[in-house]
């Protein structure tokens, strides 16, 4: 063989091991990258399922949130109702706004005489106003 043959066939060899090495490399890369694409599907798909949890989790709270508002709104409404009717009954009663401000009169510290005089109240009903005010400092102290 002459010698650019053999050159010739030395390079054609050196070209191939360095393809096959290349191909070698380029066959690892592949794998490591299905192996990546793998777990990033594994992650996808757990991230997913939590997404679907938290979503499921978050309607139920949403649901409940807009049960309780309109458990608040309708007894908002009865206390309305009732502070409407409290009124009109204490309204129609003259003597509910005696004993109204007697009871504050009381409350403010005020004596049997002053709780007679002020609400037109007889002795003995004065005197219970008076009695239920200690019991209830009594009981607060």
């Amino acid at each position: 063989m002459d010698w650019i043959n053999l050159i010739a066939l030395v390079a054609t060899v050196v070209c191939l091991v360095g393809a096959i090495w290349f191909s070698n490399k380029a066959q690892q890369q592949v794998k490591a990258n299905e192996q990546k694409m793998q777990s990033l599907e594994v992650v996808t798909k757990n991230l997913l399922q939590s997404h679907r949890v938290v979503e499921k989790q978050l309607q139920e709270i949403h649901q409940a949130n807009a049960s309780l508002v309109g458990e608040l709104e309708r007894q908002s409404e009865q206390v309305e109702q009732a502070f409407l009717r409290t009124s009109q009954i204490q309204s129609q009663d003259p003597d509910s706004k005696l004993y109204t401000r007697a009871v504050k009169l009381v409350e403010l510290g005020a004596d049997l005489d002053e709780v007679m005089r002020e609400c037109e109240l007889p002795k003995a009903e004065a005197e219970l106003l008076l009695s239920l005010r200690n019991k209830m400092k009594g009981q607060v102290s």
